[in-house]
């Protein structure tokens, strides 16, 4: 699954996934500016990259379409360590992957059961699931 739908700005919360300069990111903080008398309320968005750790700030009218990349989550188990790589095999439709060893998360080994998103054709392990 890839790609985007759009959201209206003003309806995001903290904890949701929003693309800003076309990188995938999680909303950390917003804050809305009450409407005045030249114009509409404002949305101010910090969010931090799902896939590396940018922070990315956005600004906008709360009326405002903005882009919500569709995540896919999934499990794998692990098949092999290859160094700075993790090689998974998909648990429904037996792909095999090789992704990048996450910093984040601790505990993956050979066998190991794992969660891991797919998000505008990128992948990211993000958890652990059972040992």
């Amino acid at each position: 699954m890839a790609g985007t739908k759009p959201s209206d700005l003003g309806s995001l919360k903290v904890g949701q996934y929003v693309v800003i300069d076309g990188v995938a990111c999680r909303v950390m903080d917003t804050t809305h500016s009450k409407p005045g008398k030249h114009g509409g309320a404002k949305v101010r968005l910090v969010a931090m990259g799902i896939f590396e750790s940018v922070k990315k700030e956005h600004v906008g009218p709360a009326s405002s379409r903005i882009d919500v990349p569709l995540i896919d989550k999934r499990k794998g188990q692990v098949l092999a360590l290859m160094g700075e790589n993790v090689q998974i095999m998909d648990m429904e439709t037996y792909e095999t992957l090789e992704l990048p060893m996450p910093e984040d998360v601790e505990g993956i080994d050979s066998g190991v059961e794992v969660e891991y998103f797919e998000a505008m054709d990128r992948y990211k392990i993000t958890r652990v699931i059972s040992k």
